[in-house]
């Protein structure tokens, strides 16, 4: 319904804020990681969620913040608080890193996260996380010889998306030197 909202930000608590714009003050939730100051002009790209007895707006920074929060959604069990506090506990980049990694412990790491919602969320997205289109480009491997191997995969023409699926199904990559990983990385993409 709401693109996005554009006008003066008035802080109300650490995940909320009205936004001021042409004489109206819309309540919009906010991940505890938006940084604003009081009559600042602010942009929010925001999703409107409509439920029986209420509803709740939620704003986003960034247009790949907003996608990632409504594929979070998609998950049985992880509805709009959940999704929010898993965008408030990390930044997109790590949120993309736990999913294509498919670290629970990180997961499981979130307020309101237990093992078996950590467990159901991965498996349910598994096929979705290399169709959400976001700019993965900064998510930050484990070591250099795990960047080294991402900027050369994507320089032989594979996407971000590829190269981080391949590398995270390599076992015992951390004995590895950066020749080998991409190596077992290509081996990974031509499989696929």
């Amino acid at each position: 319904m709401f693109a996005f909202i554009e006008g003066k930000a008035q802080i109300i608590s650490e995940n909320l804020i009205a936004v001021s714009c042409g004489g109206v003050g819309y309540e919009i939730n906010v991940s505890k990681k938006l940084k604003t100051e009081n009559n600042k002009n602010i942009r929010l790209y925001t999703q409107l969620i409509h439920k029986e007895d209420s509803m709740t707006l939620y704003g986003f920074a960034t247009r790949e913040e907003k996608k990632l929060f409504s594929t979070l959604m998609t998950t049985s069990g992880v509805g709009p608080k959940l999704a929010m506090e898993i965008l408030s506990t990390y930044s997109i980049d790590e949120i993309m890193h736990i999913l294509f990694n498919k670290d629970i412990s990180m997961l499981k790491k979130v307020s309101g996260m237990g093992l078996k919602k950590a467990e159901k969320l991965l498996f349910e997205l598994r096929d979705k996380i290399e169709k959400i289109d976001i700019n993965i480009s900064s998510v930050k491997p484990c070591n250099d010889n795990e960047s080294d191997v991402i900027k050369a995969l994507i320089s032989l023409g594979f996407s971000n998306s590829e190269a981080i699926k391949s590398l995270s199904n390599i076992e015992n990559k951390e004995n590895m030197n950066a020749e080998d990983l991409i190596r077992e990385a290509l081996r990974n993409l031509n499989s696929i």
